[in-house]
C-alpha cells in the first residue's frame, strides 16, 4: 500500500493519517485492518492515511509481528526517504553543470564555423565601424559601373562627409554613376548641401523623401552592405546575387517616389517638401508614435520634431496630442497636401463635434 510522490513535493499528510501514526506511536504496533473500527472512519480513508504515512517513512512492518505496522521516528524516516532524493538531485544537478560547460566550451567552434558559414553563403558579419569603412573604401575602389546608396536619418554628420567625398569624387572622375537617397531633412544640413552641391558637379544623382526606406549601399548591383541588427556602429556584407538583386529592386522603388536634390534653394520646392514633412509627422502622430520615436523616424532633431508639433496643433486648434490626432483622422488632413489650407475646416468640424469627440482627453 503506498501513494506516488510527486515531482513536487509529498502530499500534505492527512487529518486520518496523523491520528493512524498517534495511534501506532501509542503501541508498540498497529494492524491495519483494525484502524477503521479504532478511529470510527472508512476503509478508503485509512487506506490513503497508510498510504501516505509509508510513502513518509513513517510507518514500516514490525519485524517480530507479520501484517502490523509499527511507527518510526521522523529524524529516521527523513534519513531513509528524502536522503536517496537529495542525492538523485545532486546527481541531476551535476550533470545540467556538466551538459551546460560542454555547451560553452562548444560555443566558440560554433562562432568561427558559422561566421564561416555565412562568409561562403553570401553574408559577412562586418562587427565594426573601422571594419565597415575599410571595406566600403575597397568596394569603391573597385567598383566600375554604378553605386547606389540609401542613408536615412537626415544630414550626415562632417567627418563621414569627408571621407566620403574623397571615395565618390574618385569614382565619378572614373566614370562610375552614383545615386543617393537621403531624407527630406538633409536639405536643412550645411554640410550634406555641399557635398551635394560637389558630387552633383560631377555627374551623381540625389534625391530626397520624408520616410520609408533602410540604410543600403550597392556596388555594381552584384556587392551590398546594409545594417547590422542591433550593431549601430556595424554592418553586413551582402554578394548573394538575389538578396543584392532584392535590394536593388527596393532601391529603384524608392527612387521613382523620391524629390531630386538641388543644393539651389528654391522657395516652392521647400515649401512642398516642408508640407510633405508635416504630412508624415501628422501620419506618425495618428499612428501613436511619440515626438522621439517620430525624429528618428524622419531624420530630425528632437527639437526641431517638437517644433513641428507645436505648429500643427497650434493650426489645427487641438488641445493636446489625442485631439489632434483625432482632428487628422476626422478631417482627412492626410489626404490634403497642405495642413494650413484645411486647419479652418478642422476647427469649425472641431467646433461642430460632440463635447466628448471635441477633446478625447477631457474626462466628465
Amino acid at each position: 500500500m503506498s501513494i506516488r510522490l510527486e515531482a513536487s513535493g509529498l502530499t500534505k499528510l492527512s487529518a486520518v493519517g496523523i491520528s493512524v501514526y498517534e495511534l501506532a506511536l501509542s503501541s508498540s504496533a498497529v494492524l491495519p485492518a483494525a484502524l477503521p473500527g479504532q478511529l470510527s472512519t472508512s476503509v478508503e480513508e485509512v487506506e490513503e492515511a497508510l498510504g501516505q504515512l509509508s510513502a513518509m517513512g513513517l510507518l514500516c512492518p514490525a519485524d517480530d509481528k507479520p501484517g502490523m505496522l509499527t511507527a518510526v521516528s521522523p529524524d529516521s524516516a527523513a534519513a531513509q526517504t528524502l536522503f536517496p532524493m537529495e542525492q538523485a538531485l545532486r546527481d541531476q544537478q551535476s550533470a545540467v553543470a556538466q551538459m551546460r560547460a560542454e555547451l560553452e566550451r562548444m560555443r566558440p567552434l560554433y562562432a568561427t564555423n558559422r561566421a564561416k558559414w555565412l562568409q561562403s553563403s553570401g553574408i559577412e558579419i562586418l562587427q565594426t565601424l573601422k571594419s565597415v569603412r575599410s571595406m566600403l573604401t575597397e568596394l569603391a575602389a573597385s567598383c566600375t559601373t554604378e553605386m547606389l546608396t540609401a542613408q536615412p536619418g537626415g544630414g550626415r554628420p562632417t567627418p563621414v562627409l569627408e571621407e566620403a567625398i574623397v571615395r565618390d569624387e574618385d569614382m565619378l572622375r572614373r566614370g562610375v554613376k552614383i545615386r543617393t537617397l537621403y531624407q527630406h531633412t538633409a536639405r536643412y544640413n550645411q554640410p550634406t548641401v555641399a557635398y551635394v552641391g560637389r558630387v552633383a558637379q560631377l555627374g551623381a544623382e540625389v534625391r530626397t523623401l520624408s520616410d520609408g526606406f533602410a540604410r543600403l549601399i550597392v556596388f555594381d548591383r552584384k556587392t551590398a552592405v546594409i545594417s547590422y541588427h542591433g550593431h549601430p556602429h556595424g554592418g553586413v556584407l551582402v554578394h548573394d546575387q538575389s538578396i543584392v538583386d532584392f535590394a536593388v529592386a527596393s532601391f529603384e522603388r524608392t527612387w521613382l517616389t523620391a524629390t531630386p536634390f538641388s543644393a539651389d534653394y528654391q522657395v516652392e520646392q521647400v515649401r512642398a517638401l516642408s508640407s510633405e514633412v508635416k504630412q508624415d509627422i501628422m501620419r506618425l502622430l495618428v499612428s501613436g508614435l511619440d515626438d522621439r520615436a517620430i525624429a528618428r523616424r524622419l531624420g530630425m532633431g528632437l527639437r526641431s520634431c517638437q517644433r513641428h508639433i507645436a505648429e500643427i496643433m497650434d493650426q489645427l486648434g487641438a488641445r493636446s496630442r489625442l485631439h489632434a490626432g483625432y482632428l487628422i483622422g476626422q478631417s482627412n488632413l492626410l489626404e490634403s497636401p497642405d495642413p494650413d489650407t484645411d486647419a479652418p475646416a478642422v476647427r469649425a468640424a472641431a467646433a461642430g463635434a460632440p463635447e466628448g469627440a471635441k477633446d478625447p482627453v477631457r474626462t466628465p
